[in-house]
């Protein structure tokens, strides 16, 4: 029942019963018009501060009892019906409503009596009838004390889960996808161990755990998803990668509470790994995956044991491999989010050396020429570490401006350093006829990781080296809009030249970098408005920029991240500010 309504007819109510009493007073005050009166002085007169209480009550039973009583009859202001037959009987009907005799129940306490007002005269409205039927209802009533005492049911025992294998042809395909596609550029199975694993699983030998079989269908998620950014690919190699990622949810529980072993790390990688690469990942839950496997696989390397908690025996060189897969994720994500890392510097500054440039390579189309983008990837993560500590962490804000501000230099320093790196020289063009897609696409990653650190680095000294602000969420993406002269311009225009070369669209590339492909459009859109006169910008880059929003576009359309829809319409007008300012010049 709505309180207007209520409102309403208590206010209507009020109305008509004082029009009642005023003229039931009226008949009153002319039966007692001729009665002798009390002598005229206020029965509580003004009291010293200091007077109790007490004295103004005896005060006022004292001048009662001694005043004169007058001579009337004996008439009981309750009792109407006397009065009542001097007047219209429709009005005594309804002066009926407010008759009070005393009863056993329900009294209304007054000084001399005890009086009580039926209601069964009193019509109840319909709303009344309704908010009684919910007050009476079951769920209102309070549990019994001695319900409160009961155990709780006792859980039924899960039931066993039925594990899925693909068609073995499809297996072997899948398999051979993941460690051409995904396995080259980031070691995270030993290739020969994860084959003799789906062999076995096939052959219904599996020791049945949750990370025997989250290990299958972390190769299987990431080969669809891989898959789906091909030529071929198509809408359900996407649905395929969603479905592996709903099994291993499935089975979540056990994975996280599974005794330490290099397959779990392995096994929550590839969980980040399969989040991060889809609309789901605007709910940033990957990060916590990939802070958890960093944490098992950093203990294990404590650990002096031949043996690891599975009772597996312990692959030193593969644990490393897969501590740098889980580093570079989580500076990653920390640059990205505006988190810190799961390692401070000086927790890693002693791996540095252990990071090889021939560790994981990858080999061109045509020619001897070798990408070595895990050790990019490595050198770049420990860039990004020294960025969050140096300047962007809570340590950071206790040192002064200049402190802050030579610290920023130097990593930038070192950030265009680690940049003259031959792969970075080469133009979209070069690159397509050098790599294979799956290579293109990590290239592409790379130098979205690189922009994103060169961005935050910048943006902290353009908003005023403020930390606490994050330059890749819709806020900070509107405050970096205002900014005249963009310094990471040149690196934005960079990356946003390689994107017509690599797949794109409503596919995990995107997914995984469209935070800082916002960045770069926002930089890029910006900078040239507010300096048109120094900036060159052809028909067919503004084409591509199109492209990129059109993009951008489909991926809101297939989710409901509602940062992205805001980041996508904030980028879209900043280009049609552009359009306009090229027009006029």
């Amino acid at each position: 029942m709505s309180s207007t309504g209520v409102e309403k007819r208590g206010s209507a109510s009020t109305v008509r019963y004082e029009s009642r009493i005023q003229q039931l007073e009226s008949l009153l005050q002319d039966r007692n018009a001729t009665q002798p009166q009390l002598r005229q002085q206020p029965l509580i007169q003004d009291a010293e501060p200091s007077a109790p209480i007490s004295s103004w009550v005896d005060s006022l039973r004292h001048e009662v009892e001694i005043g004169p009583r007058p001579q009337v009859p004996d008439l009981d202001p309750f009792e109407l019906d006397t009065v009542m037959e001097q007047n219209d009987p429709g009005f005594a009907e309804d002066l009926n409503v407010l008759c009070m005799k005393e009863t056993g129940e329900d009294q209304i306490v007054s000084d001399s009596t005890t009086v009580q007002l039926p209601l069964d005269r009193i019509e109840p409205s319909a709303d009344f009838h309704e908010d009684a039927a919910l007050l009476q209802n079951e769920a209102f009533n309070p549990d019994s004390i001695e319900d409160l005492n009961l155990l709780p049911p006792v859980l039924s025992p899960p039931s066993q889960e039925i594990w899925y294998l693909p068609p073995p042809e499809l297996g072997t395909s899948l398999l051979a996808e993941f460690l051409t596609d995904f396995n080259i550029a980031y070691p995270l199975y030993e290739p020969q161990t994860i084959a003799n694993h789906l062999r076995i699983c096939y052959a219904g030998l599996s020791d049945g755990t949750c990370v025997a079989w989250t290990s299958a269908y972390v190769v299987f998620g990431l080969a669809h998803m891989l898959r789906a950014m091909t030529a071929t690919g198509t809408s359900y190699d996407a649905d395929m990668a969603q479905y592996y990622l709903a099994r291993i949810y499935v089975a979540l529980n056990a994975l996280l509470t599974a005794p330490p072993s290099l397959g779990q790390v392995q096994c929550l990688i590839g969980v980040a790994k399969l989040i991060i690469s889809s609309p789901c990942s605007y709910n940033k839950a990957e990060g916590h995956f990939v802070s958890t496997a960093l944490r098992v696989v950093r203990s294990l390397a404590y650990q002096d044991d031949q043996f690891d908690g599975a009772g597996k025996p312990r692959d030193a060189a593969q644990e490393m491999r897969v501590f740098w897969i889980a580093f570079i994720n989580d500076t990653s994500l920390s640059i990205l989010n505006n988190t810190p890392t799961t390692h401070r510097l000086e927790d890693v500054a002693d791996c540095s050396s252990l990071v090889s440039d021939g560790l994981v390579t990858v080999t061109a189309a045509e020619g001897p020429w070798r990408v070595p983008i895990f050790w990019l990837s490595a050198k770049l993560a420990l860039l990004q570490t020294e960025a969050i500590d140096q300047v962007l962490s809570s340590k950071a804000r206790e040192r002064t401006p200049l402190d802050v501000i030579a610290a920023t230099a130097m990593v930038l320093a070192r950030l265009h350093d680690f940049h003259e790196h031959n792969i970075f020289q080469l133009g979209a063009d070069q690159l397509s006829h050098l790599l294979y897609g799956a290579e293109l696409v990590y290239t592409v990653g790379l130098e979205a990781r690189y922009f994103a650190t060169i961005y935050r680095l910048h943006a902290f000294i353009a908003l005023e080296r403020n930390s606490r602000i994050n330059p890749f969420q819709f806020d900070g993406l509107r405050k970096m809009s205002e900014v005249k002269q963009h310094k990471a311009y040149a690196d934005a225009k960079r990356l946003l030249s390689l994107l017509p070369v690599a797949p794109r669209g409503n596919i995990c590339l995107y997914w995984v970098i469209h935070p800082v492909l916002t960045a770069a459009l926002v930089t890029l859109f910006a900078h040239s408005t507010n300096n048109p006169t120094e900036v060159t910008i052809t028909p067919a880059e503004m084409q591509s920029y199109q492209r990129t929003l059109s993009d951008l576009s489909a991926m809101v359309k297939a989710s409901d991240n509602t940062d992205l829809r805001q980041n996508r319409d904030l980028c879209a007008s900043l280009f049609s500010s552009l359009e306009l300012a090229l027009i006029r010049q």
